[in-house]
């Protein structure tokens, strides 16, 4: 026996459907900002990097490692990531990728 399709002509057919797009925005929530963060296309050597935590400003600099990899250079040492280096500046794990951003350079 085939099953009978429900008619949607009513009142169902104009409720919205359950997809992320449909759902109304609660009122008085801010919306999330995507944070910028240094791409791999950044991460060449000579680029200046900072970074802000607490009221204190981090800089650093990618330099080119003995092995032909990109290293951050952070008060006089080297790290293989941007993370270990963030790590260094903080004294606890972070994501690098986030937590340092580029120093933009002006264009003469």
């Amino acid at each position: 026996m085939a099953k009978k399709k429900p008619d949607l002509t009513g009142a169902e057919a104009e409720q919205p459907g359950r997809d992320e797009a449909s759902k109304p925005e609660k009122p008085g929530k801010a919306t999330k900002r995507r944070r910028t963060s240094v791409s791999h296309e950044e991460l060449v050597p000579g680029t200046v990097l900072t970074a802000t935590l607490k009221g204190q400003t981090f800089s650093a600099s990618v330099v080119l490692g003995d092995e032909g990899k990109p290293e951050v250079e952070l008060d006089g040492a080297r790290y293989p990531s941007l993370s270990a280096a963030g790590k260094a500046a903080t004294g606890y794990p972070v994501n690098g990728w986030r937590f340092w951003r580029p120093v933009e350079q002006s264009q003469e």
